[in-house]
């Protein structure tokens, strides 16, 4: 295939067939096709020209992974415009040096990130750019393939791989460096295609940052050539990611080595025959068939780990390879493009990064340092002359790593040069292979090595962050008994966080950061950032302007049990860990929250099945109701409603799923509806019951048997006959609860709310609970709001046998949700409700 540009590339994946793109925000799954793609990438490019953004002009992308980042991306380069992505954990300074160094014409921002603060681009030159929230680009315009002349020497995209202290470099990537990369790797694939057919389509869990050029490489530019599926997450915590590789059916997860090390951790506690050394001999079935249940945490479909941006742990690669799975690891960085060497999948080394990709040649330098030179290397870093001409020798561009090549020309990485400890003997010393012993040790939870000055040498200091009990002199002894002279450790220091710091992205330890703390250099305590307490930057977005200290209580701050559940998803994604939700409902200041996100989260996985009816959407329970409905629930609701319905044509243009929010009146209200609705929407209609109605079921303590017996056999035939479920009016739950109702909405059923939570006394309506607006937003469904007039003379509250009488419905037309103000969109809904009382003889 012809491949000069980048948007040959976009062409073939216009005209690609299937799902593409998948991302579960925590609660809801939504997908995207490659044509859906294609045309939200031309309808984002006809916006940067109506703007004037033309080619060559830049455009900085600060967001979190989701699939309006692959648009835009895709969007830029059809326009010619340059993207300049950035991880969307830096900082809002960070971001405006940015938009000053690269001149910037526009910034597309994430949802989680805080935003900028204004449109100046940060260079004092007094200009303006627009600031756009990129998951408001539009997957429905329809516009043409217009682009202007693209060469393959042109700039596709600018990234900046540092600037903690100093101004930050911008590596320069042209479309021939990115095809370099993509061609060989597209052959390679070509040759093994066909016999893959039977496990397509794969799908690729992506938890490496977009804006990381080995995540954009296996998210973008990789699965159209299968062709694949790119799944993203907003939580990265352990339990999500099992689950969701198992539900999603998960082929391949891409990630940094830490996903791996956190993951060993979970399987190591949930499987018991991984823990705590899994056997690793005899062929890979076997090892598959000792280590079931390892894979059927994960589910029979997910075989393999792609990791890159760190280096891999040679024993941490070993344990997944002892449970049957496939680890792949490469070698690359931003400079080219990224990728250097790669392991075949079917003839990995264990320990190596791979052979170099074709097009592409490595040496190792006389003081071991890694060179590189190929069509994938950078063109330099922009506007830095100086920079560039110091990254490249004799044309060769220095890596700054230590390796070597064996005989049969695969690499292996020994560790980072400017890292590298000499100590007094002359002998080098490698902080990972010192740190990896370390953290091997009881009590040790994470561990840096850096070399601090012993006359014109170094000697080996260890800076350690330790469980409660365990002494760093305790540690040091017995990990020196394990270490070889050189390498032993000489002094240690206990790090004062519950961290280390780390780079956002890849996860790396900052160890010249840590070395100048350990050297006195830097005050006592956690380096001095804005992420010295992230957890109160968080707290900040919920109260802007508020002094916040560990003493600082939630009930000060004002926040909503609703703002609790997005303050707890949020805080599981920043610190990649996994939080009870009763243990967070009973967190009080912001020194509870501190050691909730510091402390591991449950191995155990939590199966919804237990809580949830997700029985009731299997066959043989659809079919029960295609029976049931029609021939029993509706006849009996019928002889007693007699039903007058109005607005019925409102819902003909409506296309499912949609929320439908009704006043609640009587426990008439679910069948009544369902005799309301056309059939298209009664076959798939979800009702939401109050768990409180059924705690002697949810919770039998203090219940007798007789008591436990009924409940359970009450709720059972609810979910049998009318597919309703569950939903807390009090406690703990709400996100698990909002999570099943995102999997309702992905397989296409309506969910039928009743926002006051409380049934009528004489037909009053009482205020509508927020909880409506905050479904409908993270859902991204349309409510639908209903009227009920009379359920309650049919059958009250306080009756036990219902009377004849007349039941108005009346249907509204739908509101779309609009913002986060949850509170004022359940308002908005009840007022709609409220005046669907004009509709007269419905509702006589």
């Amino acid at each position: 295939m012809r491949r000069d540009t980048l948007i040959d590339v976009f062409a073939d994946l216009a005209a690609t067939r299937g799902e593409f793109l998948a991302y579960d925000d925590g609660f809801r799954l939504r997908t995207w096709t490659y044509g859906q793609t294609a045309q939200a990438s031309l309808a984002f490019a006809a916006r940067l020209r109506d703007h004037a953004i033309a080619k060559g002009d830049r455009i900085v992308l600060w967001s979190e992974n989701r699939p309006e980042w692959v648009a835009a991306f895709w969007g830029a380069i059809v326009g010619g415009v340059i993207l300049v992505p950035v991880d969307f954990r830096s900082s809002p300074e960070f971001v405006r040096r940015v938009c000053g160094i690269v001149s910037a014409k526009a910034v597309l921002v994430g949802d989680d990130v805080p935003g900028l603060p204004d449109a100046s681009d940060g260079d004092n030159s007094g200009r303006k750019h627009p600031v756009w929230r990129i998951s408001a680009l539009d997957w429905q315009q329809a516009a043409p393939f217009c682009t202007p002349g693209v060469e393959s020497g042109d700039t596709a995209e600018i990234i900046f791989t540092s600037g903690a202290t100093a101004d930050p470099k911008g590596v320069v990537l042209t479309h021939r460096n990115i095809l370099a990369n993509l061609v060989p790797v597209e052959r390679e694939i070509l040759k093994y295609r066909r016999w893959g057919r039977p496990f397509f389509p794969l799908r690729f869990l992506n938890l490496l940052p977009l804006s990381h050029m080995f995540g954009q490489s296996m998210a973008t530019f990789i699965p159209p050539l299968l062709p694949g599926t790119t799944i993203f997450m907003r939580s990265y915590t352990p339990r999500d990611v099992v689950r969701q590789i198992r539900r999603r059916r998960v082929s391949v997860l891409v990630s940094v080595p830490k996903i791996l090390e956190v993951l060993r951790d979970y399987v190591a506690i949930a499987a018991p025959s991984a823990s705590p050394h899994p056997s690793g001999r005899g062929h890979w079935l076997r090892r598959w068939w000792r280590h079931r249940d390892a894979h059927r945490l994960f589910g029979l479909k997910f075989w393999c780990f792609v990791v890159g941006g760190a280096p891999l742990d040679p024993e941490l690669e070993a344990f997944w390879s002892a449970l049957g799975f496939l680890v792949v690891q490469g070698y690359g960085l931003t400079e080219t493009a990224p990728i250097v060497t790669l392991n075949h999948p079917f003839a990995a080394r264990r320990g190596s990064v791979g052979k170099p990709i074709a097009g592409l040649s490595v040496k190792v330098a006389s003081d071991g340092e890694i060179l590189v030179r190929g069509d994938n290397v950078m063109q330099g870093y922009f506007n830095a002359p100086e920079a560039t001409a110091a990254a490249f020798e004799d044309g060769w561009l220095r890596t700054g790593d230590i390796g070597e090549v064996d005989a049969s020309g695969r690499l292996y990485v020994r560790g980072r040069k400017k890292e590298m400890i000499v100590t007094p003997d002359g002998l080098n010393v490698f902080p990972d292979d010192v740190e990896r012993v370390l953290n091997q040790v009881p009590g040790v939870r994470e561990s840096a090595v850096v070399g601090l000055a012993d006359g014109a040498a170094e000697h080996v200091h260890a800076v350690l962050v330790l469980d409660e009990g365990t002494t760093a002199d305790d540690v040091v002894r017995l990990a020196n008994q394990r270490l070889g002279d050189a390498q032993r450790i000489r002094s240690a220091s206990t790090w004062p966080g519950e961290h280390l710091p780390r780079t956002e992205g890849t996860r790396k330890v900052k160890r010249v950061e840590i070395g100048k703390w350990a050297a006195g250099q830097l005050p006592p305590g956690p380096i001095g950032t804005e992420r010295d307490d992230p957890l109160a930057g968080l707290l900040a977005r919920y109260a802007p302007g508020r002094r916040i200290g560990a003493e600082t209580t939630l009930e000060e701050l004002g926040l909503s049990s609703l703002e609790r559940i997005e303050l707890m998803v949020a805080i599981e994604q920043r610190f990649q860990t996994s939080i009870d939700e009763s243990a967070f409902g009973s967190a009080r200041t912001l020194g509870d929250l501190q050691g909730l996100a510091a402390s591991p989260g449950p191995a155990r996985i939590q199966n919804d099945r237990l809580v949830f009816p997700v029985w009731s959407r299997s066959s043989w329970a659809r079919l029960v109701r295609r029976f049931l409905t029609p021939g029993l629930v509706l006849p009996l609701t019928r002889l007693f409603a007699r039903l007058r319905v109005a607005g019925a044509e409102r819902l003909h243009g409506i296309e499912g799923p949609v929320i439908f929010a009704a006043n609640h009146q009587s426990h008439l209200d679910t069948p009544v509806l369902l005799a309301a609705l056309p059939v298209r929407f009664r076959n798939h209609l979800a009702p939401a019951m109050a768990k409180e109605f059924f705690a002697a079921h949810f919770a039998p303590a203090g219940f007798t048997r007789r008591e436990r017996w009924t409940s359970g056999l009450l709720y059972r035939l609810a979910a049998l006959c009318f597919n309703a479920f569950p939903l807390p009016q009090r406690g703990a739950g709400a996100r698990r609860t909002l999570g099943y109702a995102g999997e309702l909405a992905e397989a296409g059923y309506s969910i039928l709310v009743f926002p006051e939570g409380r049934r009528t006394a004489s037909g009053e309506i009482h205020p509508f609970q927020a909880g409506v607006g905050m479904m409908a937003v993270r859902l991204g469904l349309p409510i639908v709001p209903v009227r009920l007039e009379g359920a309650h003379r049919v059958l009250h509250a306080s009756w036990r046998w219902p009377k004849i009488g007349t039941v108005g419905v009346a249907f509204g037309q739908p509101i779309r949700p609009h913002g986060h103000d949850y509170a004022a969109l359940a308002r908005e809904v009840e007022e709609a409700v409220r005046r669907l009382e004009a509709n007269g003889p419905a509702l006589a």
